[in-house]
């Protein structure tokens, strides 16, 4: 009876052996691929292209990284979600996009215009060109031009998960094995020039 109780032992010892390793193995398998993600997202460019011919867009691959790496490599955008009232281990995602805006300005000199600053009258013309985009105005005197751009924009970001699937073709797998997001600037002024997104772990 002892021995077939030891034999029974020695089995789920090793059951649990072997349940132990192998999760050790899918833990280390996962951390090596968020590696290797992250390694070709920072190697990779981002990369720009136009949308109907007109409007910008870029994309670009996801880092994956924990909270404490998040903390440690994006240190300022920690504490500014911080300064947020926002915790970093709530955190899901955070995107980051940087543009340009670069407007060819052309005004026709519009009506003449008087102004009063300090009982003082001065003649002036007034100015203004525009889209949907942008709107500027102002006034020029013989002195100086003192007037307002206004720019707006509206940025689409579309993200997409793709799938890696067994033996490279048949059915699709739980592994990740990309996860770009898309960013499209609607103002045809506008000129994205980064953008990164960064996917927190838990």
């Amino acid at each position: 009876m002892k021995k077939y109780l030891f034999l029974a032992a020695v089995a789920i010892v090793a059951a649990l052996a072997v349940m132990w390793a192998d999760r050790k193995i899918e833990r280390l398998t996962a951390e090596r691929d968020r590696y290797a993600g992250n390694t070709a997202a920072l190697l990779s460019d981002v990369e720009r292209y136009r949308v109907r011919d007109s409007l910008n867009a870029a994309r670009v691959q996801s880092l994956e990284l924990t909270v404490k790496e998040f903390e440690r490599f994006r240190a300022d955008d920690a504490a500014l979600i911080k300064q947020l009232k926002q915790r970093n281990r709530d955190l899901a995602a955070v995107n980051k996009t940087q543009s340009q805006t670069i407007i060819d300005l052309r005004a026709v000199p519009r009506d003449t215009v008087v102004l009063v600053r300090d009982s003082i009258i001065t003649p002036a013309v007034a100015v203004h060109c525009g889209d949907m985009w942008f709107d500027f105005d102002g006034y020029l005197t013989d002195k100086e031009f003192v007037g307002t751009l206004k720019n707006r924009d509206s940025i689409l970001l579309a993200e997409t998960v793709k799938y890696r699937r067994f033996l490279g073709f048949l059915w699709k797998t739980k592994q990740i094995d990309e996860w770009p997001i898309q960013a499209v600037t609607k103002n045809p002024h506008t000129e994205i020039m980064g953008i990164e997104h960064v996917i927190i772990e838990k």
